[in-house]
């Protein structure tokens, strides 16, 4: 038999090669996908970990799905004008990257002064062994430049040095003769001063050195500082209803509002409480320490729970739901011990609700340049909190808690959550809010109402469905996923 042309063989070699090399990549491909998928629903961590090209395991709705079109062009219009506020409100610092053959030594970040305000460039020297530099002929020239303009160079030492440029935004000395001398040189650099100009509330200016051939950058914060808000007390060791108001919200329940409030008294008399009520049907709850504001009727959750935590005027408030009841395990000063510890610097503690034992949820956020992808992952916590091994950091925790009272009038609740809302609160504060989950403290809660309060909080499918599509739109969903 004839043998091919050589040709013709290498031509169905590199056909095959080509063939299998294209084949390997694409299962490689298929394998990577599968195992991302799969480490999804695993761990949180490693779900965080991945930010580009985000997506939801099991995902119960898209954007796709409950925006129409023109719902998400003004979405995508919304995004972009909140993109562009936070850079103004929250900048980033710039990443420091310091040279390694450097011979001046400086402070990257860390510098921080109120606007208008002047700073000396703390830690600004020349640590050199190379000092054949400072014996040249030729002046030594450093030369300070304000990069965004929020500022000017100031010169304060009176060695002999020429200045240029003294008080603006771009200022240049050249030392020459004993001047040159490393320590000599090295006080002057401690005369060098920054002096803001420009009157923002939080932004970063860089001060760009240049010495010899080497450039460095000096990163400064300008920003106003919180004044201190304080609560004022009986004494250094108050009695807890000094510092902790009890708030709850509650709609055409007034059986279960007032075994709650005999419930809290039974434990803590002296406690003040605060009832948002917007029943149809309202009645008058007239109990000493009992604060009842009446709402106009079905104004919903959010909107109730605005109002009484508008009203605490104590360092700490506790939300309970009308239909708890306070028992031996309703240890609130379990709570305060935490939130007092500041080196733990926790927002909120919550405890359990029943005898289920579940203690909460994490919101897992993954982002791509356009939205975001939400997991809410009940059951897992984001480890334990230094100290307390009763206690694990959650980011939706149950709906019993202690918190700092201004930690919640910051965040806020949204009104348009009316029949349904808790996660939203905790999305909301999820960049600020850190909060903790602890078994020592418990709370009985006993379900029920009358047939309409049933009708009334009863969820329908329309309503439903505005859920999802107010929240697609608000935190700029791409899918929202429920693992359980």
């Amino acid at each position: 038999m004839a043998r091919r042309p050589i040709v013709v063989r290498k031509y169905w070699r590199t056909v095959f090669g080509v063939t299998c090399i294209t084949l390997l990549f694409w299962v490689s491909f298929r394998l990577v996908s599968l195992l991302r998928s799969y480490m999804v629903s695993l761990d949180p961590k490693d779900w965080e970990g991945k930010r580009d090209g985000c997506s939801c395991p099991n995902s119960d709705h898209t954007a796709a799905e409950v925006l129409s079109k023109e719902s998400q062009k003004l979405r995508n219009f919304a995004f972009e004008r909140w993109q562009q506020r936070e850079k103004i409100v929250r900048p980033s610092p710039p990443l420091a990257v310091c040279p390694s053959d450097s011979p001046l030594q400086f402070v990257s970040s860390g510098l921080e002064i109120e606007p208008m305000q002047s700073i000396n460039l703390a830690g600004l020297a020349v640590k050199t062994s190379g000092k054949s530099i400072l014996y040249w002929n030729n002046p030594v020239e450093l030369t300070f430049t304000s990069v965004r303009g929020f500022g000017v160079l100031l010169l304060t030492s009176r060695l002999r040095v020429t200045v240029d440029g003294n008080s603006t935004q771009r200022m240049t000395l050249s030392v020459t003769g004993d001047t040159r001398k490393l320590k000599a040189l090295n006080i002057v650099l401690k005369g060098v001063l920054y002096q803001s100009t420009v009157a923002v509330y939080d932004e970063w200016d860089t001060i760009e050195i240049r010495f010899i051939d080497s450039v460095v950058h000096m990163h400064i914060r300008i920003r106003r500082q919180p004044l201190p808000y304080l609560y004022k007390t009986s004494s250094v060791s108050p009695p807890i209803h000094e510092r902790v108001t009890i708030v709850t919200k509650t709609f055409e329940r007034y059986n279960k509002l007032n075994r709650f409030v005999d419930s809290v008294f039974k434990f803590y008399p002296s406690m003040t409480i605060i009832v948002a009520d917007d029943s149809v049907h309202f009645q008058t709850v007239k109990k000493t320490n009992v604060l009842h504001y009446e709402m106009p009727p079905q104004m919903g959750w959010f909107a109730g729970r605005n109002l009484a935590a508008s009203q605490v005027k104590t360092e700490y408030l506790v939300w309970a739901d009308d239909d708890f009841v306070f028992n031996e395990k309703t240890k609130l000063e379990l709570f305060m011990e935490k939130l007092d510890k500041v080196e733990l610097g926790l927002d909120l503690v919550s405890g359990h609700v029943g005898t289920n034992g579940y203690c909460g949820t994490c919101i897992l956020l993954g982002k791509n340049n356009e939205s975001h992808c939400v997991t809410v992952m009940s059951g897992c916590n984001r480890g334990p909190v230094r100290g307390y091994p009763q206690c694990v950091q959650v980011d939706r925790p149950m709906n019993f808690f202690m918190a700092r009272t201004k930690s919640i009038q910051q965040i806020g609740f949204d009104p348009h959550f009316k029949n349904i809302g808790h996660s939203e609160f905790f999305m909301d504060g999820y960049h600020t809010l850190k909060s903790a989950c602890c078994s020592d403290v418990s709370v009985d809660h006993i379900r029920g109402g009358s047939a309409f309060y049933m009708k009334n909080r009863k969820i329908d499918g329309q309503l439903l469905a505005d859920y999802r599509t107010y929240i697609a739109f608000k935190y700029n969903i791409r899918c929202l996923s429920i693992v359980t």
